[in-house]
């Protein structure tokens, strides 16, 4: 059978039909000077005196990459409806990412406050000495260039053509819409290329409004290289998509760059989710 640009949208319909679901995509306003308990990327975090503030192995202060005050935000189940969720970054070349163990919490840590305490002042975080992203000596060491607040909106979502499980999908629909068995090859074995780069194109136009691509919390990865998970089965079970940061520009002002223009993820079990347990999570970004 010879797939074509209509067979080929056909099957990408009823994947997304198949696999749509809710995600709150997270929309940046460079207008807006965020306060320390808002939700926003970079700058100094809001933190809880009473705990120990995170550090990896050696002692050193992790910085503030992404903090998301749900007393904002309406968004749906699994995620929680109260509290604060922080994820936080060693200041390195490598934006705290330990490739060999990307889901070893050293280098980098997501912590889940159950409540936020209002009344926590900037003088007394600063006190703690940790660093501020949006200070000038932390630029090289972080995506995020300037602080920046970020609100959510309740959005759809479908699997990604750069999701581990998009091409055993791709080969189930045929199987139900045509009865025909691709087997072991892969879809671009199976489709001529050029079909594949237009369809791809087709589906994710301007990448502002792809449903892949962006700022979100829940719905289905991008990836510029890899999704990580297809290689190493131990990462499957990392099978929720906890959050996303995508590289952001608007007009000649960078906001996020992961690197040579990427993408940073970070993946949970579904059910540590529903139990708000973030101890165990996956931690990926890579570049084109």
């Amino acid at each position: 059978m010879e797939f074509g640009l209509d067979e080929v949208r056909k099957v990408i319909e009823e994947i997304h039909n198949k696999t749509a679901e809710p995600v709150c995509s997270l929309l940046i306003n460079p207008e807006k000077k965020p306060e320390l308990t808002d939700s926003k990327f970079g700058g100094l975090p809001y933190w809880d005196l009473k705990r120990e503030y995170p550090k990896d192995s050696n002692g050193q202060a992790l910085m503030l990459l992404a903090q998301l005050n749900f007393e904002q935000m309406e968004v749906e189940g699994p995620l929680p409806d109260a509290g604060m969720l922080q994820f936080f970054i060693l200041p390195d070349e490598l934006f705290g990412i330990d490739f060999d163990h990307p889901d070893v919490q050293d280098t980098f840590r997501v912590v889940y406050h159950e409540s936020v305490n209002y009344d926590i002042t900037r003088e007394e975080i600063e006190k703690l000495g940790v660093p501020d992203s949006s200070r000038e000596e932390f630029q090289e060491y972080t995506p995020v260039l300037k602080e920046l607040a970020v609100e959510c909106v309740n959005d759809t979502s479908f699997m990604s053509f750069s999701d581990y499980r998009f091409d055993q999908m791709f080969k189930d629909v045929v199987k139900e819409l045509w009865d025909v068995d691709l087997g072991e090859e892969s879809i671009y074995d199976a489709v001529d290329y050029e079909v594949m780069d237009e369809i791809e194109e087709e589906y994710r136009g301007d990448e502002d409004e792809d449903a892949c691509c962006g700022h979100k919390m829940l719905g289905y990865p991008y990836f510029t290289q890899t999704d990580p998970r297809e290689y190493e089965e131990k990462y499957r079970i990392y099978d929720t998509l906890l959050f996303q940061m995508d590289s952001d520009y608007k007009g000649q002002d960078d906001l996020v760059l992961w690197g040579d223009c990427g993408v940073g993820n970070f993946f949970i079990n579904r059910k540590d989710l529903e139990k708000r347990d973030f101890s165990k999570v996956l931690y990926n970004w890579d570049c084109c």
